[in-house]
């Protein structure tokens, strides 16, 4: 057997479904036609063939000097030249490098050689003769077949003992060293002609840097269905993220489709984020029981309901099969691999170039857009005119211009809209503009608008954080509309817990905000609201259909995004409020997952400067501060720090303010008058503390 395949394995779904490659200059692999590239000696290996490159590296087929060993091969990855004078990326090879050759596991690919030459770092990695799990999954589907259930268990409890090993991997003095794979799919489960089963593509898994992040991100292109919901969420990851990935692949195998589904890759990290799971029927027919029941625990929302550890997950598997009478082994799968393998796999120079590019590294432009006849067209441009109930009458507006004006509140619902000269109509009659209309503006009222409010009042006298607290407490479904000015927020709840916000001011539109966080340039925002109507009005989609922002980098923008119009209030000084109970959103937004606890902290905690609190505080006077009795929500509810807690542990009876801060500042001396302040804040805002005349 050839020794080894490589740790950029990256096939995606979509360019196997027949996709094109991104394009760049210089930055994509070669083709056979193209590809001029003569041996090269390079070390103690002659650089065969140019495979492909990177964000950080490039990647050759190779053989050895050693004529002894010529019938070897094995995939070279070497630092680009222009990383190799810059410490960091040289460093953050090197530190993947030495780690990945302390892997030694039958199940884990192996890299056997790597180091320094001419002043560029490389590695050796092994090649695995034979087809990896996306290429056996995909080739069966086409011959409407899926696996039978005792291959799927050999290929997943061997999968998972290659990640038991990494999940456990120690220094050399004994400390665990927390290695997190993250990028577990059937891609990277390479399956040899003799049935073994290894994990590659482990790259990503041995360092953490922001300088390579946002590559780990470009990476997951194509694989986003098997991310974990906290990969989803930004969330620290542990080993159970990768028992997730082990969870989806496992429904795959067994009912050959995967569990998860999407119109457009938001909609798909939304089902992940928050485990709308689309198997039950087909999972229902052909697993048994206990199977089902293992499958279920490892897709489990919350990471503490998985299985302890990979090999926990794997002992159960097994037990199961011996309970069955299931016989594991690889000759059965190394059946199937011949059967599936097709002329040219072995040693092709295509499917090499595919098997061992990292092609989500290449340059990000926009996709070519697809027409009948193959021909490129440019996309129709409507043209719109708006026409006021006062007679006024605008210029031509691009479909861009006009959704900004409608999110801005200067378009009303009953305001009339011509559409490439057509007649005038409202815009509660076209459906395209309707749904960029906010429920309520400053000045007009849908025509289905909430009516009445059941609830309202003024921020001068009820405080943001207090309104928040109080619908948290009634648990309360529906719409909170906040006035200030001119500007309006609208801020949509589920059971007391803030879902979606939006706002009539421009700077919060998601296209400003994405370009003043550095994630578009202002032309791409531009080229992307110029082709909108394409994609039915919806910015995110547009965006990642036009390759200019990867969907996970995109999903946590839009996310903070969401939220940070939410904390936003908590810093309005004066306003109104009104609260619709029962309405519901009626448009397809990107719902929070943050709860209402973590969001009213992190409000409250915004809500004042070190300075204010100082006034809040010199307010108090000669006043008694105390406990409160009979907290409602309690303070289990809150999201509170290690200092918050020790604050109101130390508040444990009336004390005069004075008394209380020094009180408090001796019993926390490391904290600092301004973080004790700001947690006394937090406890009288949250209700946990009290102040008595």
């Amino acid at each position: 057997m050839l020794s080894v395949a490589s740790d950029v394995n990256l096939w995606s779904r979509d360019r196997r479904a027949g996709g094109r490659r991104r394009g760049g200059t210089g930055s994509g692999p070669m083709s056979a036609r193209d590809n001029r590239f003569e041996p090269t000696p390079f070390g103690n290996y002659t650089l065969l063939r140019r495979i492909g490159q990177g964000g950080m590296s490039e990647v050759f087929l190779a053989r050895p000097l050693d004529p002894r060993r010529y019938h070897e091969r094995y995939a070279l990855k070497r630092l680009l030249p222009e990383l190799a004078r810059a410490p960091n990326f040289i460093q953050l090879f090197d530190q993947e490098r030495a780690l990945a050759e302390r892997l030694e596991h039958p199940n884990v690919v192996r890299v056997v050689d790597g180091g320094m030459v001419e002043d560029r770092c490389f590695m050796v990695i092994e090649y695995v003769e034979g087809l990896d799990g996306w290429k056996v999954t995909r080739r069966l589907a086409r011959q409407i077949e899926t696996l039978p259930l005792d291959q799927v268990l050999w290929i997943v409890t061997q999968a998972l003992s290659g990640l038991a090993y990494l999940h456990e991997l120690r220094d050399e003095q004994g400390r665990p060293l927390g290695i997190v794979h993250r990028d577990v799919s059937p891609s990277n489960i390479l399956i040899s002609r003799q049935g073994e089963v290894k994990v590659g593509d482990f790259g990503i898994a041995l360092i953490s840097s922001a300088e390579v992040e946002q590559q780990r991100r470009q990476r997951l292109r194509g694989k986003i269905r098997y991310l974990s919901p906290e990969q989803i969420r930004n969330q620290p990851l542990d080993a159970r993220s990768d028992l997730f990935a082990v969870g989806v692949l496992l429904a795959e195998l067994i009912i050959g489709r995967t569990p998860f589904r999407g119109q457009t890759d938001i909609a798909l990290l939304l089902n992940i984020r928050d485990v709308r799971l689309h198997l039950a029927e087909d999972l229902d027919e052909r697993t048994p029981a206990e199977l089902r029941e293992i499958l279920m625990q490892a897709l489990a929302r919350d990471p503490q309901d998985r299985p302890a550890s990979a090999a926990a997950m794997r002992d159960r598997l097994l037990a199961f099969a011996a309970a069955t009478g299931l016989r594991l082994g690889p000759a059965p799968l190394a059946a199937t691999v011949e059967r599936l393998l097709r002329p040219g796999d072995i040693g092709d120079e295509d499917v090499l170039r595919d098997t061992l590019t990292p092609w989500a590294h290449e340059p990000v432009g926009p996709r070519a857009i697809a027409v009948a006849g193959g021909k490129p067209t440019e996309p129709p441009v409507a043209c719109y005119r708006v026409r006021w109930a006062d007679g006024r009458e605008s210029a031509e507006l691009s479909y861009a211009e006009i959704v900004e004006q409608l999110l801005g509140g200067r378009i009303a619902a009953t305001d009339e809209v011509s559409v490439d000269g057509a007649a005038f109509r409202p815009v509660n009659a076209l459906p395209d503009l309707l749904r960029h209309l906010p429920l309520l503006t400053p000045t007009t009222t849908r025509i289905d608008g909430p009516g009445v409010p059941d609830r309202h009042g003024l921020f001068q006298d009820d405080s943001v954080a207090g309104v928040f607290l109080l619908l948290a407490r009634h648990r309360e479904t529906g719409l909170l509309v906040a006035d200030a000015g001119s500007v309006r927020k609208e801020v949509y709840l589920v059971e007391g817990h803030p879902t979606y916000a939006s706002s009539n001011l421009g700077s919060e539109l998601l296209g400003e905000y994405l370009v003043r966080k550095g994630v578009l340039q202002r032309g791409e925002l531009e080229m992307a609201l110029a082709l909108l109507p394409r994609y039915e009005g919806h910015l995110g989609d547009t965006l990642v259909a036009l390759e200019l922002v990867d969907p996970l980098t995109l999903f946590h923008h839009i996310t903070e995004q969401v939220r940070e119009k939410v904390l936003e209030l908590y810093g309005w000084p004066a306003g109104s409020w009104s609260f619709f109970r029962g309405v519901v959103c009626d448009k397809r937004v990107f719902p929070l997952a943050s709860s209402a606890p973590e969001l009213l902290h992190a409000g409250i905690h915004r809500s004042r400067s070190d300075a204010q609190l100082e006034e809040w505080w010199a307010g108090l006077g000669e006043r008694t501060v105390a406990p409160a009795p009979a907290a409602d929500p309690p303070a289990e509810w809150w999201p509170l720090t290690e200092l918050e807690r020790r604050v109101l542990a130390a508040l444990d009876r009336p004390l005069r303010a004075a008394e209380a801060l020094g009180r408090l500042q001796a019993r926390v001396p490391q904290a600092g008058r301004a973080a004790v302040l700001r947690a006394l804040h937090l406890l009288f805002a949250a209700g946990l503390a009290q102040r008595t005349d």
